[in-house]
């Protein structure tokens, strides 16, 4: 009996059914899982008789057909955003939109949506479960806690008041310290001189160096102070966009641009008190900390202050992403189907956004799939209630015979 045969294989794809929809089960509280949906299709049918035409006398009449059964046409990744929760965790990091993580054993890449990374032994941001290698637009991510760096002097901003009753001649020195390249201290001495006649409101400036260190090129001007006290006028590098080139005088530290902001200086008939107000200099301190910005961006963060950009999380995107073969731990590798992986940095080309210290959910609705299992659970109840009445039947008409 063709009764018997169809409901064989209702069996068997509600089997599969039950397995796609206790693996979501199990998963619910799984980092970055993706649920599955079995998708059913009917097997071929059969065509009992044709149909036929209508004429002038009849009707036309419809296909006689009897389908033989279903079996499970696909297994389709749902690949749609879950929840993402905090963990307070610098190093969780989650995809806000469509984009991957991609992971790397020096030779394959595979790609996931678990962002459970931390540092190895060697300063290599990992996968924490597989210890794969996460990588940067620049390769393979490392972060060396405990190096050290210096950022040299680019900009210092002097304050301060020149005193518009000093006489020609006079002199006003202030002194103060910059960073070179590897993080040492430099003092650096400015001298004023007003001019002759006073009353031009002008000082001339030099810049120099101590212990070795110097300026090259022009390090020298003048600044006119117009009536009301502020500057009107000045020359050399200390004017606007200029910049004075400084001699460490070591042999290890380079030599450096820097500008030296004069324009808060004030010309009023009050004392003369010049001194630095700030600079951006840095000395030497160790890589303690980073985080990622919601581009993808990775920074090193010092415990001098300092911050640099180490390397910009690499991300994939596919045309299929339902096409993606599921691999273990959460991962997924490229198919015929899924596309070429397509990678770039977080915020473009619709991969998403980076958010650091937070992990996506999985995505399973658990009170959708309870449903789903009592509706796959009755559907094998009732195939095999099929088949059960199909020898009934089968055994009655066997008793017929004898």
């Amino acid at each position: 009996m063709s009764t018997f045969s169809t409901a064989i294989t209702g069996l068997k794809a509600y089997q599969t059914d039950l397995g796609v929809i206790g693996n979501n089960i199990a998963n619910t509280n799984t980092v970055g899982y993706k649920a599955s949906r079995a998708q059913f299709s009917e097997l071929l049918v059969q065509t009992l008789e044709g149909a036929t035409p209508p004429t002038d006398t009849s009707g036309g009449v419809d296909p006689m057909q009897i389908g033989a059964g279903v079996i499970v046409g696909g297994i389709l990744n749902i690949q749609t955003q879950g929840a993402i929760e905090p963990t307070g965790r610098s190093s969780d990091l989650a995809v806000q939109g469509e984009g991957f993580f991609v992971l790397s054993n020096g030779e394959n890449q595979v790609y996931t949506r678990v962002g459970t990374f931390e540092l190895d032994a060697n300063g290599n941001l990992v996968d924490a479960g597989t210890g794969l290698k996460v990588q940067g637009i620049d390769g393979d991510i490392s972060i060396p806690l405990g190096s050290n760096a210096a950022k040299g002097t680019e900009a210092v901003e002097l304050a301060g008041n020149l005193n518009a009753n000093d006489a020609a001649g006079e002199t006003v020195d202030t002194s103060f310290f910059i960073i070179d390249s590897l993080g040492g201290k430099h003092q650096v001495n400015i001298a004023f001189t007003r001019e002759t006649p006073a009353s031009a409101g002008t000082w001339d400036y030099e810049v120099s160096g101590t212990n070795g260190a110097s300026f090259t090129g022009a390090a020298s001007g003048a600044i006119t102070f117009a009536s009301g006290g502020d500057i009107g006028t000045m020359t050399g590098p200390g004017s606007a966009g200029g910049l004075f080139t400084f001699n460490p005088g070591t042999a290890a530290a380079s030599g450096q641009e820097l500008s030296i902001d004069f324009s808060a200086l004030t010309g009023f008939a009050s004392l003369s008190n010049v001194s630095m107000k700030q600079q951006d200099g840095l000395p030497p301190g160790s890589l303690s900390s980073f985080n990622v910005a919601s581009d993808g961006t990775v920074n090193g963060i010092y415990s001098n202050g300092l911050v640099t950009v180490i390397d910009t999380l690499k991300l994939a995107s596919f045309s299929n992403p339902a096409g993606l073969l599921r691999l273990a731990n959460g991962q997924f590798g490229e198919t015929p189907n899924s596309g070429v992986a397509q990678f770039g940095a977080a915020g473009t080309g619709g991969r998403g956004t980076i958010v650091a210290g937070a992990l996506e959910q999985s995505n399973v609705d658990l009170g959708t799939e309870l449903v789903n299992l009592i509706i796959a659970q009755r559907g094998y109840e009732a195939n095999a209630q099929v088949i059960s009445v199909a020898n009934q039947i089968q055994q009655t008409t066997l008793n017929l015979l004898r």
